[in-house]
């Protein structure tokens, strides 16, 4: 199938920290990078205390800009209860993101998950079924993966994510900067791959 045949159907995805200006951003901007273009997935980002209007702070912007992803027309944005309704797949980058959410709007708790443990969850679906979903289109993969997901964690199928959270690199220095984009980065790789029907290793 070819990304002019994939259907317009849109699946929304919002990730989620605090200040939205260091790893919701990254998440955001690498799930965009690395998924089918045209594949009816928008991906978004907001922060539970975010940082209005300013654009990604410079260490994530430089290690983005390295790995060729774009980081133009970013402005950090606050989680609303509007932005999680319109969303159909939440990731926030720790667990009190995660709270924080479903707070926001109890409905979507089955939709939320954890950066990390969303991957934790998908990879762990794919080596059981690993032809689950070959053919369909990307939008459709992720639909499917996250009610999933949403099973696995309820039914409590194999073990959890054993460190969901990825901590706060802001204000830490580069190195911390760099162990943040490398957790978002793993994590999103298997996503992507999973939507996009790549095989995984």
């Amino acid at each position: 199938m070819t990304h002019a045949e994939y259907p317009a159907a849109r699946f929304g995805v919002l990730v989620v920290c605090t200040g939205n200006i260091c790893r919701s951003p990254a998440g955001e901007r690498l799930l965009r990078h690395l998924l089918p273009p045209g594949a009816g997935i928008e991906v978004n980002s907001a922060g539970t205390y975010a940082v209005v209007g300013h654009a990604i702070e410079p260490s994530m912007a430089r290690l983005l800009t390295a790995d060729g992803v774009d980081i133009w027309g970013f402005a950090a944005r606050r989680l609303t209860e509007k932005l999680v309704a319109a969303a159909d797949l939440v990731l926030t980058m720790e667990t009190g993101h995660r709270t924080a959410v479903v707070q926001t709007l109890p409905q979507a708790l089955s939709r939320t998950f954890t950066l990390r443990e969303f991957a934790h969850l998908v990879a762990a679906h794919h080596e059981a079924t690993s032809t689950a979903y070959l053919g369909a289109d990307p939008a459709t993969r992720l639909r499917e993966l996250t009610a999933v997901a949403a099973e696995r964690r309820a039914r409590r199928v194999g073990p959890p994510c054993p460190e969901p959270d990825i901590d706060d690199p802001y204000r830490k220095g580069d190195a911390a900067y760099a162990r943040a984009y490398a957790a978002i980065r793993t994590a999103v790789d298997v996503i992507a791959a999973q939507a996009s029907g790549a095989p995984t290793h």
